[in-house]
């Protein structure tokens, strides 16, 4: 049978169309990326606005049809942070069943931290002291593990978007904007300081690491396979972020494709990854491609094991 997840964020709904071969590993068919930033001024204003609501519901219907294509017995739609905070995510649920037939389920941080956490280990050696890092458009997800071991996890509710709207210009990054969101997040994260030392290596997922790792590397398109299980240093990310100073977002397009409508996110998604991984004791961090539509698909199957052969 073919699985879809479908990862519904502040920034990016993301599908992942995948077939099970075993109760912890799957086959991926195909996915696809879009980013429509649902969380554009929910922070302030409490509510999804209505045109949002319909480019979600553009793109499920979308999504759908590829899943036709595929003979997808199993969508499972997940929503995390945006719909935790706003006010109209009842409306929002009951719309996009309507429109779409999809039944979208809101997932709570600790349910968003822990699929992460699966679906971005699902090729790593569990039996290490590993730290899962997922920087989202409204919350960032930390995980530190030993094979089942849980050492930490919480969901901050602040992520790109968010910090993004608050501290960066409107047209620019600004040294300025930096050392505010330094300042900002040092204080946030302090929590952290009590697992300091407590992993020996992390696992950064979602578009901020990628992005970082592939700039650095001068890609100017998403190339997976060069990407995966790669090493981004914090010393690499001060290099790329030190680029982006007083640069016009309209002039990112230099850049390419990587980092098409994420222009203005990337400095507010470098610092946060920054200060995570020295409230670790870290000085760098391995990257991986996959993460939270993974993860999904993977609990799913460890829930349902009639839903795989073996």
């Amino acid at each position: 049978m073919n699985i879809a997840s479908i990862d519904t964020g502040t920034n990016t709904i993301l599908l992942l169309i995948a077939t099970p071969v075993g109760s912890n590993l799957i086959q991926k068919l195909t996915e696809i990326h879009n980013m429509p930033r649902l969380g554009e001024d929910v922070a302030k204003s409490g509510i999804i606005k209505e045109e949002k609501i319909k480019e979600l519901c553009r793109i499920y219907n979308e999504y759908k049809a590829v899943c036709n294509e595929y003979k997808v017995t199993k969508i499972i739609a997940c929503g995390t942070n945006v719909f935790r905070i706003a006010k109209n995510t009842p409306e929002v649920i009951r719309i996009v069943k309507s429109e779409t037939g999809i039944d979208l389920k809101i997932i709570s941080g600790e349910e968003e931290a822990e699929s992460s956490f699966l679906g971005a280990t699902a090729d790593f050696d569990k039996n290490q002291n590993i730290a899962v890092i997922d920087i989202g458009g409204g919350s960032t997800e930390i995980t530190c593990k030993n094979n089942n071991n849980l050492l930490f996890r919480k969901s901050f509710t602040t992520g790109v978007v968010t910090l993004r709207e608050k501290f960066v210009n409107k047209n620019s990054l600004s040294k300025s904007n930096l050392d505010e969101l330094s300042d900002f997040c040092n204080h946030y994260f302090s929590e952290l300081e009590n697992v300091r030392g407590m992993s020996d290596f992390s696992i950064s997922i979602a578009g901020t690491p990628t992005t970082l790792f592939s700039l650095y590397n001068g890609y100017t398109e998403f190339k997976g396979e060069l990407i995966h299980k790669h090493q981004l240093s914090i010393k690499n990310i001060d290099e790329v972020v030190s680029g982006f100073i007083d640069l016009p977002f309209k002039e990112y397009g230099k850049y390419g494709k990587i980092i098409t409508g994420r222009e203005d996110l990337m400095g507010a998604g470098a610092i946060i990854l920054k200060t995570v991984l020295n409230k670790l004791g870290l000085d760098g961090t391995t990257i991986s491609i996959t993460g939270l539509r993974y993860g999904i698909i993977l609990n799913y199957l460890a829930q349902n094991p009639e839903s795989y052969q073996t």
